[in-house]
């Protein structure tokens, strides 16, 4: 008797163990966290919401769908700066979303901030725009500039073995080769803007900039939530960051964040 007893205590223990099991592993599952994000969100329960999302990323998951939502939950929460960075992040990987464009600029309607974005580079730059480069992410454009290559080189290969057909379409080789050299251009603008340059946002309400990286230095200006600016350094908790302007100045590091 009391061995079938203990059978039965100890069947039980392992059902229970089991039971414990599948709901850890439902916890640590990326698809039933974004599902639970999305049922919280759906209840208006912002804060758990982001939460969940966040926990999505501890799994190197990377997605703009999931930075989109992330953004929407800060920005329900009144959190500007941070619904700023995540839509920027989003941006990054899914320049061509027309929502996102639209979330984006709305929440900087908030806090009056606007793009830092890529570099003035004149001529090159209205030649990417012209070309629609800018609604691809680097991949993208990467890709898009090795078909043109490959697309070049036939042309030259067929001219080399009929030169009637070259003079016939001469025309059509130029327009790829210009077209080569601005896709090419496009790519290292954006790398040069998105991996090269470190652009942060500022994710607390009001943050001084310091002369020094020290709590004691005289404070040179002030930015608010949301601004953007280019991280040049980090060190001992602090961040030496660049306002479009040009001012160069010291901030906590936790205050802006890198896109």
């Amino acid at each position: 008797m009391m061995k079938k007893i203990f059978l039965i205590i100890c069947t039980l223990i392992n059902l229970a163990a089991i039971h414990s099991f599948c709901d850890d592993q439902k916890k640590g599952d990326p698809n039933q966290l974004f599902y639970n994000a999305n049922s919280l969100y759906e209840r208006r329960d912002y804060e758990k919401a982001a939460a969940e999302y966040l926990k999505i990323l501890d799994f190197g998951v990377e997605s703009p769908g999931l930075y989109y939502n992330i953004g929407n939950s800060y920005f329900k929460l009144g959190r500007l700066g941070r619904a700023i960075l995540y839509y920027e992040r989003a941006k990054r990987l899914s320049p061509q979303d027309a929502d996102l464009k639209s979330n984006l600029a709305y929440a900087r309607s908030f806090v009056g901030s606007s793009s830092s974005g890529a570099q003035d580079w004149g001529m090159i730059a209205k030649l990417v725009a012209i070309a629609r480069f800018e609604d691809f992410n680097l991949n993208a454009i990467a890709i898009a500039a090795l078909v043109i290559y490959l697309i070049v080189i036939g042309l030259q290969v067929l001219f080399f073995f009929n030169s009637l057909v070259a003079k016939r379409v001469m025309a059509l080789y130029v327009t790829v080769l210009a077209l080569f050299i601005v896709s090419v251009s496009a790519f290292c603008l954006r790398f040069y803007n998105e991996e090269v340059l470190r652009h942060g946002v500022v994710v607390e309400k009001e943050v001084d900039c310091k002369y020094e990286p020290i709590d004691k230095a005289m404070t040179y200006y002030k930015l608010q939530e949301g601004d953007e600016v280019i991280i040049l350094n980090t060190r001992s908790g602090w961040s030496q960051i660049e306002r479009p302007d040009g001012k160069i100045g010291w901030v906590v590091a936790d205050s802006a964040e890198e896109i």
